[in-house]
Formats: structure tokens, sequence, C-alpha cells
């Protein structure tokens, strides 16, 4: 493919081969104390296989002080320049240029990692965040030092040039903005002296690494939800720091309603664009663009001077191969980023090492997941066409069985189909296309409207069966629930049912929460209503106060903590958690209570099949990563 996005450029005296950058993302696949790992070298590799041009490694810590995350990588002791200098060989082997972003969490560092409190430019936490410490003079001039430090053993071990993390409320960042920053001597106050810190590191690093090896920073473009970071100071930080001598800036956004972070009712490109293009006209230097970029928008972000390099991070995750698809034309076979946030959420999980992708069961697992044909192929019959069974087939076609896939409905998609007609949703549809399109190019044999039972499966005489059928809705013991305007939530969002003016849904989970955001969309009057103490816990902390303010926001009745009592002609009857007995009034009362698997044709074929696999909601109703993952599983088994 031509265009601008694949013509070389520089940065500094770093050649690139296009101009598609692979910005910095926390993955916690580092060692315990933060060294690089096979996992490490591997995720890395696979993205500079996949034809990005510059590949900026992950914030890498510059002092125990600033260690954020666990499994965070670090560069805080020449310990760490060996295993460095192995990751920066794997990526220079595929042609992409290696970067390695500076950071220090500051009041976002933990002292259960360090051991040590944390320190900020003031003793202000973050919401939720442990109490840092003032930092004195002498320690700011340390901590420059530590920046230099860290600076020298990137280009010991070979990176091509060093990124500082002045975004994303990181330590930088905190003497930056007004909102963190209320100190009253030479490092607060005005622009200027909030910006000192920054300028002493630039000049810390140049000096200690030379001034022809590339330093740029990443950077707000604003600050979003609070009285912080403007675009007009950021233009004024970034001419500050192209005095400084930085090569780039790399324009990101930051704030507790920054675009990034959070949804649109559907989807939009480029969300952040406009604070790329305010900081390119106020600085010579190179711009990156980062936020949610589309092939299309990149293209044109470049034509129109707007940027001059395109970051992909989250469509990169969820395919290493990104980069390479758009160059060859191969757009329809991106498998693409869904916008969960489950990747953001599994940062800070305690029982995890590593974060995860919904659509993609290789990420961070890439060496493993590499498709072998199969020794022997094989008849393969997978049941069910949700993203379980489209992955499994997927997979096993891959491989080079001979696939074939039932599907009871009048079209592929499973579960996916009703998730993505919620407001905010509407991501997830690309998801089933992408299926659905790779399952066609595989040869994989689709029958639609094919009811498998046990005698049909045992007259096909597969060598071996998939069986995901997915889910049953559960039906709570209510009196009342067999009235004619008792309806199904997956009914009301696939516009199959009918639904009145005031609508109550019984189960405040995901599925009900969604329904109620559908429904008052439409105009509707709608109460959610549940037994247990609090609404959505299923959905992730990086999302879940966002949904449920839109709930509220449009005039949707919580009710937590209530006890059914049935199902009546003016609606349901609870008691609530104050113990006072009403009638929620309803035209319509939605049955959003939950589901349980169906395990009727597993059941019926388990012991007449020599392989059958059982997967995705049919074990047990979970979420789309785990369909896919044990899709992908199963078709690397068969």
């Amino acid at each position: 493919m031509s265009g601008r996005l694949w013509e070389p450029f520089r940065i500094g005296r770093m050649e690139l081969k296009n101009r598609i950058v692979m910005p910095p993302m926390v993955t916690r696949y580092a060692s315990d104390d933060g060294s690089v790992t096979e996992r490490t070298k591997n995720y890395y590799a696979a993205r500079a296989r996949g034809g990005a041009g510059l590949i900026i490694v992950e914030a890498t810590y510059v002092h125990r002080n600033g260690w954020a995350f666990a499994n965070q990588l670090g560069i805080s002791d020449d310990k760490f320049i060996p295993r460095m200098s192995e990751l920066v060989d794997v990526v220079h082997q595929h042609g992409a240029k290696i970067a390695v972003q500076l950071h220090h969490g500051g009041r976002q560092a933990k002292e259960s990692l360090s051991g040590l409190q944390p320190v900020a430019p003031s003793p202000l936490p973050m919401a939720g965040g442990e109490m840092p410490r003032e930092m004195m003079i002498e320690e700011i001039a340390e901590t420059v030092a530590y920046f230099a430090e860290a600076a020298v053993r990137a280009k010991k071990a070979g990176f091509d040039g060093v990124e500082l993390h002045g975004a994303h409320g990181y330590l930088i960042d905190q003497f930056l903005s007004p909102t963190s920053n209320k100190r009253k001597d030479e490092y607060g106050g005005d622009l200027r002296r909030r910006a000192r810190f920054l300028l002493e590191v630039i000049a810390a690093v140049k000096e200690a690494i030379g001034d022809d090896y590339p330093v740029w920073c990443r950077m707000d473009g604003k600050e979003y939800g609070v009285e912080g970071i403007t675009l007009e100071d950021a233009q004024q930080t970034a001419r500050l720091a192209q005095d400084a001598g930085l090569v780039a800036i790399h324009v990101s956004a930051w704030g507790p309603e920054t675009p990034t972070n959070r949804t649109t009712p559907t989807f939009v490109s480029a969300v952040i664009e406009e604070l790329a293009a305010g900081i390119k006209k106020a600085v010579s230097i190179p711009i990156i663009a980062v936020g949610r970029i589309t092939p299309e928008d990149g293209e044109r972000m470049l034509k129109e001077g707007k940027a001059d390099l395109i970051a992909i991070g989250k469509a990169m995750l969820a395919d290493a191969e990104w980069a390479n698809k758009v160059a060859s034309g191969r757009v329809d076979d991106i498998n693409p980023c869904i916008i969960c946030n489950g990747c953001r959420d599994d940062l800070r999980n305690p029982k995890l090492v590593g974060i995860r992708c919904s659509v993609n069961a290789t990420l961070g697992r890439e060496k493993e997941s590499e498709i072998v044909p199969a020794a022997r192929p094989k008849k393969v019959l997978v049941v069910g066409g949700g993203p379980a069974g489209m992955e499994a087939a997927r997979v096993a076609a891959l491989r080079g069985h001979q696939v074939t896939l039932w599907e009871k409905e009048s079209r592929l998609g499973g579960q996916l189909l009703q998730a993505a007609v919620a407001p905010h949703k509407d991501r997830i549809a690309p998801l089933y296309k992408y299926l659905e399109t790779q399952l066609q190019k595989r040869g994989v044999k689709v029958q639609l409207g094919k009811e498998a039972t046990a005698t049909a499966v045992t007259e096909f005489s597969p060598d071996a069966a998939v069986v995901a059928t997915g889910v049953k809705p559960f039906v709570p013991d209510i009196p009342g629930l067999d009235r004619a305007n008792v309806v199904q939530a997956g009914d009301v969002l696939e516009e199959k049912a009918m639904v009145g003016d005031k609508v109550a849904i019984i189960g405040g989970e995901l599925v009900g929460c969604e329904t109620a955001e559908f429904l008052a969309d439409r105009g509707k009057e709608v109460t959610v209503m549940r037994r247990g103490p609090e609404m959505a816990t299923g959905v992730g902390p990086n999302t879940r106060d966002f949904f449920l303010s839109r709930l509220l926001d449009k005039g949707v009745t919580l009710l937590r903590g209530v006890k059914y009592r049935g199902v009546g002609p003016e609606g349901v009857v609870i008691t609530t958690r104050d113990g006072e007995e009403r009638t929620v009034e309803a035209d319509t009362v939605v049955l959003a209570a939950g589901a349980m698997p169906d395990t009727t044709l597993y059941d019926a074929i388990k012991d007449k099949v020599a392989e059958v696999y059982q997967i995705g909601d049919c074990v047990e109703p979970r979420t789309i990563r785990d369909a896919i993952s044990e899709g992908f599983r199963t078709g690397q088994k068969i």
C-alpha cells in the first residue's frame, strides 16, 4: 500500500522505515525485580516482526522509589543492561528501531514494591493512592541524575533513543500540572517554574549521553476533568522542551475524563487529534500522535500536517501484525481492538502477572501460541457460532483440519450480536465480522440454521467435536414471570420484543444495566433492580464508574438490595433494603437475571465421539476473553 504512513522518516539521527510507532504500554511481563524476560522479548519481537517502524518500550523505572507496577521493567541498575541488550537485538532483527521510555511514578509509585514512601512535588495523594512525601530540593537534583544515569544505561544497551515519560500523572507530569504541584519555590508556581524539573532532566540526559543521541518526551496535550494542563500550557511547555534540545514530542492526554480512556456512544477515531495538531503548530520538531487512530485517519492526519508519526497502541496488542496487514491492504484480516479496557484493568490486578487481551489469546504468550500444522488432519465439527466456536474453527482450520461449523441461528456471532447493540458497544461488531471473514478465508464450511442433536453429530461422524453451545437464560423463582409482559433482555436488545414506556429490569449486572441504557436512549422510564448491594460488579474498574454515571445521567433508577415478591398487573412487587414493600410500576418487565450453561449436547455426545471439547459459556458463563482464549487453545490442541 502506498501512502504517507509507509514513508521513511527521521527522528534526530534515527532513521525509521515507516511512520508507524508502537507506543509504550505497560505489560507487566518483566521478572519480579524488573528484568527483561523471554516473555518480554517474544512480545516485542512479534510487534517488530509485525511491521512497526519504531517500538517504544514501556514505562521503565529509573529508580526504585519510582516503581509503580508489579513486574514493571527497570533500568535503575547496571544489572538490567545485558537483558535489555537482548531485547534490543530481537527487535533490530526485524528491521524496527527501538527506544525505551524512562519513567518515575512519583505519587503513583508503590511502597509495597519499593519499600519506600512515594515522593512527589507536593504531598497530595492520588484518589485512593498512598500519601506521598514532598520532595526536597536535594532529592529533586538526585532524581534528575537518576534519569541521566538510566539514559546512559539505555545507550549502553543499544537502544536507538529514549523517551522521557512526562505524561499520565507520573512524576514529570506531576511537576507540570497545577493540580498536583502546589510548591512555592523555584519548581512550582507559573508554568516556567513547573517545567523546570522537565528541563533539568532533559539537560542532564543530553549531557550524559551526547547531543546527537535522540531524546524526546511524552507529554499531555491536555488534562481532562480537572483544572489542570490546558492545550495552551502544553504548547508553551513543548516550545521550552524543543529549545532544550528534544528531537520530538509524543502527544498524549490524561485525567479522569480523558477521551482515550473513555468510550463514546458510537465509535470515534483519533479522539485527541486536536492536541497533536495544536502542539504541531507550536513547534518545528516532529510530533507523534496517538489515540485510537485508524489507518485512514492516520493517513489523513499526516497529509493534513497534524502529526509526523502515528502511534498505534491497543490495536497492536489485539493484532501484532497490524502494520503489515495495513501495508498489504489486508485490513479485513486485522483482529480488532474492541476498546473493552480489559488490558488496563489487568495493570493493577494483584492476581495476575501480565496483561491480557479479550480478542487476542496470543498476547503475552507469543511463543507458545505459534500455529503448528496438525500431524494428522482431522474431520472437525464445531457446534456453535459464537466467539468460542468461531475462534476454535479458525485456529483448527489454520492448522490444516477439515472444519465444519453448525450454528442454529440464521447468522454467526452468538452473544456478540446482542453485546454490540448496547450504547458504547458498537466496537464489538468488527470482532464477529473479523471472525466470520476468517472462517470464509480458511475454508471452514459454515451451516446456518442447523440444529445439532446427538443423532446428527454421530451421523456426521467427526474425528473431533467442539461444543460451544453457549447459555440459556436463567429464570429465577419469582411469581408472575409467566405473564405476557415479561421478556428476556436479549430479545429486547435484538428488538424481538415490544417494550412499553415504563420498564422494570430484574438483574443489575452488565446485561441488565446495558439494556437499561439502551432503553433510556429510546425515551423509556427505566428502573433496574438487583438483590445484591452493588450494580454491575462484573464491569472492570476502568469502565464501571463511567458506565454507572451514564445510567444516572439518563434518569435510570437503580435499586439495590431488593427482595422480589412477584410480578403483578401493575409491575414488580419488591421489598426495599429499608424493609418497605412497594410496587415498581412497569408496562414491561425485562429479565436479565443471568444465564446457565447449555450442556445438553455435550452431555449427549461426550461418550459418542472420540475427541470432544466443551468450551466457552457452555462450560460457565464468562467473558469474551474467556471464550476467545478457550477457542484458540482448543484449536491448537486438536
